[in-house]
């Protein structure tokens, strides 16, 4: 059914004409804030660089955990992605921070390789949003690098992606 808005029930999704007050699939509620109105039933096949995203921070693969947490702490981006020629080998992100670092002041001085997740998911930006949902959910990431041309030119992140969605699916 193509239309220009649908109203996606919250407990079964199914999609409904908009206006609808019970859903046709399950007869849930749909009058509800929590009843998602579309505006494109194809939204979630949009490429990822409709979205408005992070600007990657790097450290180099010879830094250490000091060098990557002074590069969390200048921005909020939340993840800084450790490059070794140009190529994304690991990401650290502030939850490996809180898990692995904090309480062990004795490891700053560490190599980065040592406490950051080695070969991590990478996004191309051809890329849909249901990719990314995707990849973010199934491996609980907050954080996953996009690249161009082999070529590191962005982060996607959480916040990135749940802005995309309030502007998309909420009036």
């Amino acid at each position: 059914m193509a239309t220009d808005s649908m109203t996606i029930c919250p407990s079964c999704h199914a999609a409904n004409i908009p206006g609808a007050d019970v859903c046709e699939s399950c007869q849930g509620d749909l009058s509800s804030p929590a009843a998602l109105t579309a505006r494109d039933e194809n939204a979630l096949t949009l490429p990822l660089s409709s979205l408005r995203l992070s600007r990657p921070l790097t450290v180099p693969v010879g830094a250490t955990v000091r060098d990557a947490i002074t590069e969390l702490a200048k921005n909020p981006a939340g993840a800084v992605v450790v490059m070794d020629n140009g190529s994304p080998v690991g990401i650290f992100t502030e939850r490996d921070v809180m898990k692995r670092i904090a309480g062990h002041p004795g490891v700053l001085d560490d190599p980065i390789t040592r406490h950051m997740t080695h070969d991590p998911v990478l996004l191309r930006e051809t890329d849909t949003v249901a990719v990314a949902l995707n990849k973010m959910g199934g491996g609980g990431f907050r954080h996953i690098p996009l690249m161009q041309d082999n070529e590191l030119v962005a982060m996607v992140t959480v916040r990135d992606v749940i802005t995309w969605m309030m502007s998309s699916y909420f009036d």
